[in-house]
């Protein structure tokens, strides 16, 4: 935690837990989990009771002489003030009640303030119920999206065609993330390098998002299914999961017949 994070930490920290309606005061986020960086943003999460909620998250949005100075603010999801200072430092505080608390992973949290007695216990990270769903949907979406490419390139819509291999780009990323075994809540936001294997990160950096015209179109798509298409299939056999032969192999069938792509 940088010099600023600290001063910033300690001015948030003193106003929190002054006010008596907080219950007990934690930090959270990439620094709770021992994972922050210079460039992290600072969470914290606050507790307490439901009834005081809705006065305690409007006290502390407005502007106060004990708060930072801020010159943006927005509430998220209605329990998450989030903020920028003038020297574009970023803070997050979540409300939660006791109930909602308790749900929280005990290892991604350190006690700033308040009742130690309230830690949620530690969660345990495994493969959860959810894959197999996610895996089919990703895969569905990936073929799917590949097959409207003839539709771009025939209205020279090049932008558009980038915007489908972005598309392609991130549902591999999503691929990789289920074969690492990660759900979507143990997940960064703004990090990807640190969930990603190496071999995963050289494999998607040596596909270039593609310039706008239509020979750099014609060879991206190529290179992103080359890329997602063995690994899901792989990924969907691991898991159990009848692959989508027809749907493939259609989508081939249009690639080759409308572009001339073989995949």
């Amino acid at each position: 935690m940088t010099a600023e994070h600290q001063a910033l930490l300690s001015e948030l920290r003193a106003a929190l837990a002054a006010d008596p309606r907080v219950r007990s005061l934690w930090l959270s986020g990439s620094f709770g989990r021992g994972e922050g960086d210079a460039w992290s943003d600072l969470d914290l999460t606050v507790v307490a009771e439901a009834a005081d909620l809705p006065a305690l998250i409007a006290d502390f949005r407005r502007p106060r002489p004990d708060l930072p100075p801020q010159v943006f603010g927005q509430l998220v999801h209605g329990r998450i003030v989030s903020a920028i200072t003038p020297e574009w430092m970023r803070f997050d505080i979540a409300f939660l009640t006791p109930a909602e608390f308790a749900a929280q992973d005990g290892a991604s949290l350190q006690r700033l303030a308040g009742d130690l007695d309230e830690t949620p216990p530690p969660r345990e990270r495994a493969r959860d119920a959810g894959s197999p769903a996610r895996v089919s949907a990703i895969a569905d979406e990936f073929i799917r999206v590949l097959g409207l490419l003839p539709v771009a390139v025939a209205r020279q819509e090049w932008i558009v065609a980038q915007q489908g291999f972005d598309l392609l780009r991130r549902l591999t990323v999503d691929l990789f993330l289920e074969e690492n075994a990660l759900p979507p809540g143990a997940r960064g936001v703004k990090r990807l390098n640190a969930f990603l294997t190496a071999e995963q990160r050289t494999a998607l950096e040596a596909v270039a998002p593609p310039a706008a015209d239509e020979a750099a179109i014609l060879a991206a798509n190529p290179a992103i299914a080359a890329l997602f298409l063995p690994r899901a299939r792989r990924l969907a056999a691991d898991l159990g999961l009848d692959w989508p032969d027809a749907f493939e192999a259609a989508t081939r069938r249009r690639l080759h017949d409308d572009l001339g792509l073989d995949l």
